[in-house]
This record gives C-alpha cells, structure tokens and sequence, in this order.
C-alpha cells in the first residue's frame, strides 16, 4: 500500500458566523476580569507579586483552572511576546501568573483536555497545542500559524480506529480572496498527529473552491474509510445562472501514524 503524506488546501469564505462557543484567537488577546481559563504552562508559580523574583506560593499543575481577578501593568517576554501579569484565584489560594503561561482557549472531550497558546520564533509565529488526557502527562502539538485569527473545535474519533480523538484548528478568511484553511490534529494518547490539512478560498461573483472531510461516523461516512471532497466552481454568466462547478474525491484510510491511499 503507497503512503501518502495528505497535505490539502481548504477555503473559507470571507464571512463566517461564529457559534457561541467558538472564541477567536489572536495573538495579543487578552483576559478579562472573572474570566475561568486554564494553564498552559505545567507546574506554574502562582506568585505573591507579578515578577519573578516574587515569592512562589504554590505550584499549579497544567490544565488547572483559575479565575482572573485583575490585569497588572506590569508586563515581561515570553515565547516572542510581551504578557501582562494577571492577578489570579486558584481555590483558596490568589497571586500572580504571567499571560504566556494561560491557555488561549480549552477544549474538553471524555477525558483530553485541549489547551492553546502561541509563540514567535523570530518572524514566524506558531500555534501550541497541548492536550491532557486523564491524569497522564501532556502532549504537544507546534505548527505554524498561517493567519492572524482562528478558532478551535474538539470531536470524538468520528469512528477512526486507534485514535481517541481529535481537534481542528480553524483559519479564519478575513476577506474575499483571501485563503482560509485549517488542519486536524489525530490524538492517538501518545502523540498528536498532523494528519489533514485543508485550505479554501471564494471571490464573490466569481468562483470558489473549498475542500471538506468525510469521516466514518459522519453523514454518508463509510466505516474503515475517510473521505476527501474537493469542489471547485465559477459563475460563467450570472444573468442566466450559468455556473460551472466540478467535484473530486478521495478515500483513505488511517494506518495508525498517518494517511494511507484505501485501496480495499
């Protein structure tokens, strides 16, 4: 059976509605006054004062909530950028935490919890994601970021075998013409796997094409089988309705570490 390495273009047209539950990722969001977030950072020092130099008053385990009580003026780098200190409140217990070290946003699915953050490594910056399943240690994710904005959605294993599950990091197209995308990341409990990258984009009046997934417990999913669609078209007259439009597909199959051609 060939390997195939699946790396697809998706798009997103360039206006979106965002569920409720959707928050939009951005590089200098910032927290909010009784805002419940969880740590990104393992074995955090909750501080009596926003500085490193400050007294540690307990260590924080990654993946634990606080609330935030107060932004601080104070400010320090970190993995590229530049945090406020936030006053926090973990059980009984209040200090300082430094911004870089709290999730952007969290997903929780069964027992993994997906926590995201962001880092710039000279002029390219990077989407971290961390995932916790049960009490084990975390796993990491590191790819580069492609736009200024994105969500994040968490599944179930949508029926693929050997994975417990997985999460789409979503590129948000910010205008027309302009590539949207994303990619799904496979949580196998011991790594997470950058198995389906998806990119799409439209012009209004013009054309469009957008790539989707058909996994096995999808509507006219196929046990055994994941399913690529690819559907690209462009109006050729639009007084009479005259549009163009053309569909492919691809079935492959998950082998454990990555896409294979299903040849079954």
């Amino acid at each position: 059976m060939k390997l195939f390495k699946l790396i697809l273009l998706l798009s997103l047209k360039s206006i979106l509605c965002a569920t409720a539950q959707e928050v939009y990722i951005e590089p200098l969001k910032e927290f909010t006054p009784n805002q419940k977030v969880y740590l990104f950072g393992d074995d955090v020092k909750l501080r009596k004062e926003p500085t490193t130099d400050s007294e540690v008053i307990s260590l924080l385990k990654i993946a634990s909530e606080v609330i935030i009580l107060e932004k601080s003026p104070e400010k320090q780098l970190y993995n590229g950028f530049i945090h406020n200190w936030y006053k926090v409140k973990h059980k009984n217990e209040e200090g300082y935490v430094l911004g870089g070290l709290l999730a952007l946003d969290s997903k929780k699915i069964a027992e993994s919890t997906y926590l995201v953050a962001l880092k710039k490594e000279k002029n390219d910056t990077y989407i971290s994601v961390r995932v916790v399943n049960g009490d084990n240690d975390y796993i990491e994710n590191n790819s580069k970021l492609k736009t200024t904005i994105f969500t994040i959605k968490a599944y179930d294993n949508k029926g693929v075998d050997a994975i417990k599950n997985m999460i789409y990091i979503d590129y948000i197209a910010e205008a027309c013409g302009v590539e949207g995308g994303g990619y799904y990341l496979f949580n196998n409990g011991t790594s997470l796997v950058k198995s389906i990258e998806l990119s799409s984009i439209s012009e209004a009046g013009l054309f469009w094409f957008k790539e989707d997934v058909v996994f096995p417990s999808d509507q006219g999913g196929q046990k055994g089988k994941i399913i690529l669609k690819r559907e690209g078209g462009e109006i050729i007259d639009e007084e009479s309705n005259h549009t163009k439009v053309t569909l492919e597909t691809k079935e492959f199959c998950w082998e454990g570490a990555q896409l294979t051609f299903n040849v079954k």
